[in-house]
């Protein structure tokens, strides 16, 4: 799903993000990335979105080497990735339906099946009770449940999730890991930087762990910090 080989971002002559990564994440893999802050994890993600440009290395993404991707296909390829941020990137004037809903407009989806998908995932994500909710009249917990909701209402093969319990009490941020849980189970694939340490200790998945823009550890049942 996710081959980086040789991957280097450098920001200036004395930023380097990025040193040289190399990882293969297979198709159905739950995979944590975690480090500390300035550790290269949200530049990662960046260039797995194609929103910046290694300055060396190849990642390729569902089978496309992304750094050969034509403009006119960048947008293809984040159909194929859905998305979800530690500050819910929620519409504020648009109920929790209809900001499911705009995920499925902006790719010409059909009425149709813009009613048959949205209470369909607002239901696997457990607000079908409040699809007609704004945003302010939704808790934390569950403004993040409509991001997840809206990211997956496509089915993307890959999720990348960024820092998705960053903002959430431990209890809440539980019942979220359950909700992403569910959705690797169907066979998406999730990428998730997080410093959540408690959570990647209890979830025992495969772990990449960068330091300095240095990957420098991979485990595949590893915690937050190694042992």
């Amino acid at each position: 799903m996710i081959v980086c080989h040789g991957v280097t971002k450098r920001f200036d002559p004395n930023v380097l993000a990025l040193d040289n990564i190399s990882f293969q994440i297979d198709k159905g893999e739950f995979v944590f990335i975690v480090g500390a802050s300035g550790s290269g994890k949200s530049t990662l993600v960046r260039l797995l979105l194609k929103e910046m440009e290694p300055t060396r290395g190849t990642i390729i993404v569902g089978g496309r080497d992304i750094g050969r991707l034509r403009p006119s296909r960048v947008s293809q390829l984040r159909r194929n990735i859905g998305c979800v941020f530690q500050d819910f990137k929620l519409l504020p004037n648009r109920s929790a339906a209809e900001n499911v809903a705009y995920a499925l407009n902006v790719q010409g989806e059909s009425a149709q099946n813009i009613r048959r998908k949205v209470p369909e995932v607002l239901s696997m994500v457990g607000l079908v009770d409040k699809m007609d909710s704004l945003p302010n009249q939704l808790s934390g917990g569950e403004q993040q449940r409509v991001s997840i909701a809206r990211a997956f209402v496509n089915h993307p093969p890959l999720l990348v999730c960024d820092e998705p319990t960053g903002n959430l009490d431990p209890d809440t941020s539980v019942g979220i890991m359950q909700v992403l849980y569910s959705i690797n189970r169907t066979g998406t694939t999730i990428l998730m930087v997080t410093h959540d340490r408690e959570m990647v200790d209890k979830m025992r998945r495969r772990v990449i762990a960068l330091e300095e823009g240095k990957i420098s550890r991979d485990e595949r049942r590893g915690g937050y910090s190694s042992q």
